[in-house]
């Protein structure tokens, strides 16, 4: 089976990319800069995995990139993780960085599953899986940007889900709350410990928590489509 991961080269993505290889997938996947960690990944994993230079907040690269797959390119799995963060007030002018934060989180994202979506229907069959945030769910200050662009991406796959479910295109947004990677340590500022302690889990997840959600929906394990799924620290989700 085939696998795309949008984002590969971020430690979520890594994860999933190597759960996905052990699995038997052949996996190709996309990094905006670190053509030498993508290059590494790929000799690692092996199965003949692939990594292309990809950036999400140029539309027009975006637009090539879609344009150049065929139908033998069609991905059985589509995984979008690739995600930057932005904390700014939404008070005065917001307006270049809450377009980026939505170009990257959003708009590129949701243009991939449209197209990919499209190719997967003919052959009636498909996962796509969105990993957004639990940011989606609990507004934080000077979190508008990045909590907008999770939540709006995770309306737009509820929307996908009834257009293409018929199709046996089955799709799913998975929600972290915090998890142990590089964004969550830039996001504390050195302040890791007194966060965890403020969780009623007193923990947060690890990167396999949400790999291991990703490969149950692609098995089959999670029988649904068209939800989000919460994957959280303790904090209720209603």
């Amino acid at each position: 089976m085939k696998a795309l991961v949008i984002g590969g080269s971020s430690a979520i993505g890594e994860g999933i990319i190597r759960q996905l290889a052990a699995e038997g997938h052949q996996v190709t996947f996309t990094y905006n800069s670190n053509a030498s960690k993508a290059e590494a990944l790929c000799q690692d994993i092996g199965n003949d995995s692939r990594a292309v230079q990809l950036n999400l907040a140029d539309p027009a690269a975006v637009a090539a990139f879609l344009a150049a797959l065929t139908a033998n390119d069609t991905p059985d799995v589509l995984v979008n993780v690739a995600g930057v963060t932005h904390d700014a007030l939404s008070v005065g002018s917001i307006g270049s960085a809450l377009s980026q934060v939505h170009t990257i989180n959003y708009l590129s994202p949701a243009t991939i599953c449209a197209r990919i979506a499209e190719l997967m229907m003919p052959k009636r069959q498909g996962a796509i899986i969105n990993i957004t945030s639990i940011a989606s769910r609990f507004p934080r200050a000077g979190n508008a940007a990045y909590g907008s662009a999770k939540a709006a991406l995770e309306r737009f796959t509820a929307s996908l889900t009834l257009e293409v479910a018929r199709f046996k295109v089955r799709t799913l947004c998975i929600a972290p709350a915090f998890v142990d990677t590089p964004m969550f340590r830039e996001f504390a500022k050195g302040q890791d410990k007194e966060i965890i302690r403020s969780l009623p889990l007193r923990e947060i997840l690890a990167v396999d928590d949400v790999a291991n959600t990703v490969m149950a929906f692609v098995r089959g394990d999670i029988k649904t489509t068209g939800i989000t799924l919460a994957l959280t620290n303790g904090q209720p989700v209603l």
